[in-house]
């Protein structure tokens, strides 16, 4: 008989095998010392990309981020702060002490509720085993024991600027192989007991690799220090099919997700600095009707039989694939949509309040 006889056991057993146990203090950190990082770090994020100015979808990220926190087993910060940012940018991260960020540009390449609440474990995953702290404490060394005064005292400019650096570049590069395969599983796990296809995960890497292919442009950049993006794939894969045979998963209209999209701004500037002068575009939502295809789509909505590739790929399918009738297309359209839900958050609009959407 298999020493793997009981699933659970088995299960587990392929999870850590993943997750190395980086959880636990981080050696000069107290919570307290995480919290006002992140805090700091905050108005540094909202000031280099500026809030999406769309109530509704930051209400609608913040509720996602906020059921996946209250499923966790150990939540290790009381509150996170959950916030989608006006960048073009496929991206997402955390900061220590629960700020996390999605971009519009991720959003707009995401196809249901469940990826969007894989990506969201994945960052919360960076925040409860402290990659950021800890990447700190190695990049900077012995100029942690400054970084108290450097967080609480204005005067410590020079020295805030070190820890802020060293922190916003590891977030670009991601913080390396096995801390990113770490929170992959994490999330995915997170996502699962949520209710969740953990598959989100791996559906929302393999058409990254097609957006990496077709421009270059990839989630944290996936640089040296990212696994590549095949072998996340195939772990994802593993971790998805095991965590769907423990966990009940709720069914999913993906339409309900791509509704939501309807006017996003899509591409554009990438930060707050960014003068380039973009053409303005968003997206639209269009319903397969009967006998359409990606090329018929791409000619009668869009005017351009040859924007089927590109349309295919932003709604996560092969270019050869047929739309089913009644599901809903994302398309990008030029020009702007008509949206006026502008929104300033604070820290307490991070907090989860148990209201429905608007």
């Amino acid at each position: 008989m298999s020493p793997f006889h009981d699933k659970r056991t088995l299960l587990f057993l392929i999870l850590f095998a993943f997750i190395p146990t980086w959880a636990g203090a981080v050696p000069f950190f107290s919570e307290e010392t995480e919290l006002a990082l992140g805090q700091k770090a905050d108005r540094q994020v909202v000031r280099q990309y500026g809030i999406y100015q769309d109530k509704e979808l930051q209400l609608y990220v913040n509720r996602v981020g906020q059921k996946l926190v209250d499923n966790l087993s150990d939540k290790v910060f009381r509150r996170y702060f959950f916030k989608l940012v006006d960048s073009s940018d496929i991206n997402a991260f955390a900061l220590p002490g629960g700020y996390i960020y999605v971009t519009r540009g991720l959003l707009a390449n995401l196809n249901s509720e469940s990826e969007l609440a894989n990506v969201l474990g994945h960052e919360i995953g960076h925040v409860i085993f402290h990659h950021g702290t800890k990447m700190i404490v190695r990049t900077i060394g012995a100029q942690i024991l400054s970084l108290g005064a450097a967080i609480a005292n204005p005067q410590n400019a020079g020295q805030w600027l070190v820890v802020s650096s060293a922190m916003f570049q590891q977030i670009n590069m991601g913080y390396g192989r096995e801390a990113e395969l770490e929170s992959d599983a994490q999330g995915m796990l997170n996502s699962a007991m949520s209710g969740y296809d953990p598959s989100g995960m791996v559906h929302f890497l393999r058409n990254l690799r097609r957006q990496e292919i077709m421009s270059g442009q990839a989630y944290h950049s996936f640089q040296a220090t990212h696994p590549d993006t095949k072998e996340r794939i195939i772990k994802g894969d593993l971790l998805s099919n095991s965590f769907a045979k423990k966990f009940k998963t709720a069914g999913e209209d993906p339409n309900l997700y791509i509704s939501r999209l309807k006017g996003l701004r899509f591409g554009g500037r990438r930060h707050a600095e960014d003068t380039k002068n973009y053409d303005p575009e968003y997206i639209d939502v269009y319903e397969v009707r009967e006998g359409d295809t990606f090329q018929s789509i791409a000619r009668d909505v869009l005017g351009d039989p040859r924007a089927d590739l590109e349309i295919s790929v932003l709604n996560g399918r092969k270019e050869d694939s047929i739309p089913v009738p009644g599901e809903l297309i994302k398309v990008v359209k030029k020009g702007t949509y008509d949206k006026k839900r502008a929104l300033t958050l604070t820290p307490e609009a991070g907090h989860h309040e148990g209201k429905p959407d608007s």
